[in-house]
């Protein structure tokens, strides 16, 4: 027999996967019939995680809570520290040798000056001091290699920098280990690059998807879109970036950008007469969320052409707030128009096909022939997200003829709401 597959009194390779796969919602009678142990052994299994869990969070606590026993308790309960989890803290550091004590009382300082660390870091991230930033990363990235929040600040540096090759390699390794951190962490219940005192902060591989991609179109833009020696362009977009100011224009959300684009129409008319000439000045500003940057979509969507349109759907799979979904409204309003250059994307790079759910969720709102054929081309996709995001514009573009594929898919993936949902508004549709 398998060694993964003996029984409870025998060793397994990994005791956690039972538990595992138990807390991700699988059936308890299948799990203990692939792994060979009794109901009562899957049960004393998470019974043990689940206290080993609560110890470390007590520990967690216990190191980092030096807290006024008036004060509200760091649990969250909302009561007074000396009504909730003061004894038990006490309690629990007479349990312990006092070097442990010390160690993780050491462990716990060094995650609280890390904590502020990142904090002032991408405070400086933000007001574009890249040298400080800089600085400051590679000093933490030495203390905390495997800490995601540092390497995100050196990536984000890379590309507003320029250094596009640093900044490709950068996320492409990160995202590796983050997909190789996720299947380590649904195995064994913890990660395995987690460091001393569990400091390490670990991205989702779909976060650094996301970074990947853009730092792979920053080294792709650079040699499609070559910058000219071309000074007055230069100076138009160094105007722009004006909008990153924040003394100067210290409104938030949208007033702070109506305030913004108020201050700037000038320049932001001149750009818009320059034409595609613009667009070498312009996507650097992508590369990297600012105010600036909030400003490319509109610009291009000016030019109207077809790199530019399809540069609109590209950077819509950059996810950063507003700014992908002011290049979707874009395409969206483009209609037909934005088809073949957002068909052209969504066959191109298969490896970030999760990124491209906005594109498909545009196509939805565009009901033509060329847009339900290239959905139906994809509602045989292998990622059931994407293919939830196919079903669920199908379902919008009201056309009857996507029926069939959607109970295809419901009978392939079960019921999820979204082709549920899209099945329900075509049947109910006045064209059938």
């Amino acid at each position: 027999m398998d060694e993964v597959k003996r029984t409870g009194s025998g060793p397994l390779q990994n005791p956690l996967q039972p538990v595992m796969e138990l807390l991700q919602g699988g059936n308890p009678e299948l799990i203990c019939s692939r792994y060979g142990i009794t109901r009562s052994e899957l049960d004393k299994r998470l019974k043990d995680y689940q206290t080993g869990q609560r110890q470390l969070a007590l520990m967690d606590q216990l190191v980092i809570s030096k807290v006024g026993r008036n004060e509200p308790c760091p649990c969250g309960s909302g009561k007074k520290y000396k009504k909730c989890c003061l004894a038990q803290h006490e309690e629990a550091r007479k349990s312990l040798p006092q070097d442990v004590v010390r160690d993780l009382e050491d462990q716990a300082q060094r995650r609280e000056t890390l904590e502020k660390d990142i904090l002032h870091g991408f405070d400086l991230l933000f007001s574009q001091e890249f040298g400080k930033v800089r600085r400051l990363a590679e000093g933490l990235v030495e203390l905390f290699p495997e800490d995601d929040r540092i390497h995100d600040m050196l990536a984000s540096v890379e590309l507003a920098t320029g250094n596009y090759d640093a900044a490709f390699n950068r996320c492409r390794q990160r995202w590796q280990v983050a997909q190789e951190e996720k299947a380590y962490y649904q195995e064994h219940g913890r990660h395995k690059r987690q460091g001393d005192g569990g400091s390490a902060n670990f991205f989702s591989p779909s976060t650094w998807l996301e970074k990947f991609w853009i730092a792979q179109h920053a080294r792709t833009y650079q040699s499609e879109f070559p910058l000219q020696d071309n000074r007055p362009l230069q100076g138009k977009v160094a105007k722009l970036q004006l909008a990153n100011d924040v003394t100067r224009f210290p409104a938030r959300q949208g007033e702070g950008f109506d305030m913004r684009r108020k201050a700037l129409e000038p320049v932001l008319s001149e750009l818009a007469n320059a034409g595609p000439a613009a667009i070498p000045y312009l996507l650097p500003l992508a590369y990297h969320f600012s105010w600036a940057s909030l400003f490319v979509p509109e610009l291009l969507f000016g030019y109207g052409t077809d790199p530019s349109i399809r540069l609109l759907a590209e950077l819509s799979m950059f996810r950063y707030p507003y700014f992908a979904q002011s290049c979707l409204s874009l395409l969206e309003q483009l209609g037909e128009r934005a088809v073949p250059q957002i068909s052209r994307v969504l066959r191109e790079n298969s490896a970030f096909d999760e990124l491209k759910t906005g594109l498909i969720m545009v196509l939805g709102s565009i009901p033509t022939a060329e847009s339900f054929a290239l959905l139906v081309e994809l509602i045989d996709h292998e990622n059931p997200y994407v293919v939830n995001s196919v079903a669920q514009s199908l379902g919008r573009q009201k056309n009857p003829e996507a029926l069939p594929h959607l109970e295809k898919v419901r009978k392939r993936l079960g019921e999820p709401s979204m082709i549920a949902g899209a099945i329900r508004d075509l049947v109910h549709s006045p064209n059938l």
